[in-house]
């Protein structure tokens, strides 16, 4: 097979499993919104399970759920059936995998569930199957074909359970309003917990301040002191009135008396930021207007500064 067969067999793998997931958006109706209801409901934990391929499919989706703040977790149903039941509680909402809809090993976490009045949400390619019969929601997956060759490894299948669990986690999240803040507070750590820090966590809160009627020599000890490179000038009410930088003092020491007030060289309508800002949003600030240090303030009133060395330590 020369490298042009072997491109367009990637092609069209991609291109039957792109039709199959314009199909599944297309077939979403009232069952999915009872779905994405019933889990936002739940005042247990979603269970989320199957076998095999559907196992690992199944396993992403509730990692997905977890790392948005609903607990969720993944049984495998043979381990179910050798002990592992215990963990199904009242309040759980179960969702099965399966593409036929017959797998035997689920028969046992059915029963149980049932039993235990679970709830139970399927993934499956027929509404006549076991599974579906059995469950309380029935999410079906459109008519397609596996991608492979032979038509019968699961692929286009497992491409669109895999969609469809995201189609409710992301569901489910919309509901919740769950934000940036939310999410990083549980992605404290790794590359994603960074990009989703704001500068609450980092400013600093020892602002160099002067007020209004402040000298420049007041402005130089307190810029020394603090060493931000500048002083936020405040009027009485405490608002931010203007700002002198260290680039300021250095361009008009030799024009000025130091005793004079400090105003007379101060910048009006400095760059500031909210404290919620992401810290990778405060770098294209500073670099945009080239500066080095930035103001965090609400309703005019400085409550923090942060230098870019610091935001680029936690970028």
């Amino acid at each position: 097979m020369n490298n042009l067969k072997i491109k367009k067999v990637g092609q069209d793998v991609i291109k039957l499993e792109s039709i199959a997931l314009a199909k599944l958006a297309r077939s979403l109706g009232k069952d999915f919104v009872k779905a994405v209801e019933l889990i936002s409901q739940q005042q247990g934990k979603v269970i989320i399970s199957g076998v095999g391929k559907s196992g690992n499919i199944a396993g992403k989706i509730a990692a997905s759920f977890t790392s948005t703040g609903i607990p969720a977790i993944y049984l495998n149903p043979v381990d179910a059936s050798h002990g592992d039941m215990g963990i199904v509680e009242k309040n759980d909402v179960l969702i099965i995998l399966s593409n036929s809809g017959e797998t035997h090993e689920l028969s046992d976490l059915i029963n149980f569930s049932k039993k235990k009045k679970i709830k139970i949400i399927s993934i499956t390619s027929t509404s006549k199957s076991l599974l579906s019969k059995n469950s309380d929601i029935n999410l079906i997956l459109p008519s397609h074909k596996e991608a492979d060759k032979l038509q019968i490894i699961p692929t286009t299948s497992t491409t669109m359970s895999l969609a469809l669990g995201d189609a409710l986690c992301c569901s489910v999240l919309s509901l919740r309003k769950f934000d940036k803040k939310s999410f990083s507070e549980l992605h404290p750590g790794g590359k994603i917990g960074k990009k989703l820090k704001t500068l609450s966590e980092i400013m600093d809160t020892d602002i160099p301040i002067i007020s209004t009627q402040s000298s420049i020599i007041d402005a130089v000890l307190i810029m020394t002191e603090k060493k931000y490179g500048c002083v936020v000038v405040l009027e009485k009410n405490k608002k931010i009135k203007g700002i002198i930088t260290d680039g300021d003092l250095r361009r008009s020491i030799s024009k000025v008396n130091i005793n004079e007030k400090a105003t007379m060289i101060m910048k009006n309508k400095p760059i500031i930021a909210s404290s919620d800002l992401l810290i990778s949003s405060a770098i294209v600030l500073m670099n945009k207007y080239s500066i080095t240090s930035l103001i965090i303030a609400k309703q005019n009133k400085p409550v923090g500064i942060v230098n870019i060395k610091k935001c680029l330590e936690n970028d």
